[in-house]
């Protein structure tokens, strides 16, 4: 096996190990900031189930008022985020309500 082969090898099993962690590190971080912000959300969802809006119209202000919240602690949260924060809150008031 040559020099550059080697290194090449090596190369690739650090990039393996690196893509890992970062996956663990993401996956961890979503969590803690689903913990911070799902009361929240559930609480948004809440207070808009009772209106009378469409179902768009309540998701759209949800996502406002979540990502109002997030910056005003000084969070940016992701748009994908702030959506799976919505559907967990939308699915736990319907658990809530059967």
């Amino acid at each position: 096996m040559g020099l550059g082969a080697w290194f090449s090898g090596l190369w690739n099993k650090f990039i393996g190990l690196f893509n890992d962690f970062m996956k663990e590190v993401f996956t961890q971080a979503t969590q803690i900031v689903i913990g911070q912000f799902k009361d929240l959300a559930s609480k948004v969802v809440a207070d808009l189930e009772g209106k009378d809006m469409s179902s768009a119209d309540k998701r759209i202000e949800a996502f406002n008022l979540i990502k109002t919240q997030a910056e005003a602690q000084g969070k940016v949260l992701s748009s994908s985020l702030i959506n799976l924060l919505i559907e967990l809150a939308v699915q736990r008031l319907k658990n809530a309500s059967v």
